[in-house]
């Protein structure tokens, strides 16, 4: 058993699904400690629905096509994630790059070193925190 925290109901919950895998690690949440690892939000089985409901009632009928637009626009990534062929877990939101795995280590490599869209603030902060890894 493992535990997620509900962003709806603002609280932690057990959770005994074996399809959650970890943030920090490439391991399902079944295996091993997590006790240090974040907390991934997801809803609880009593809040699911809600969350639903709520979620199709904020998302408009039709994309506004600019925001379309912007988001397709968005610069390459050059790490070579485009020929990844695994499962993607996140993605980022200045760049097209796809996450196959993810911790906090990739993240600051990514925004390091391969992400051209990254604010400089952003990629210095990342670039100091890879330094240290």
């Amino acid at each position: 058993m493992h535990h997620h925290f509900c962003a709806f109901a603002g609280h932690r919950w057990e959770c005994n699904n074996p399809e959650c895998d970890c943030f920090d690690h490439p391991v399902s949440m079944e295996n091993g400690d997590h006790s240090q690892c974040r907390i991934e939000f997801r809803a609880c089985p009593e809040h699911e629905a809600e969350v639903a409901r709520a979620t199709a009632e904020a998302m408009p009928a039709e994309p506004d096509p600019a925001l379309v637009e912007k988001w397709q626009d968005r610069p390459h990534c050059e790490c070579g994630c485009a020929e990844a062929e695994s499962r993607i877990v996140g993605f980022c939101m200045w760049c097209d790059h796809t996450y196959a795995r993810y911790n906090s280590e990739i993240e600051d490599l990514h925004f390091a070193k391969h992400c051209p869209g990254a604010p400089e603030q952003l990629r210095q902060s990342a670039q100091a925190r890879f330094l240290k890894h």
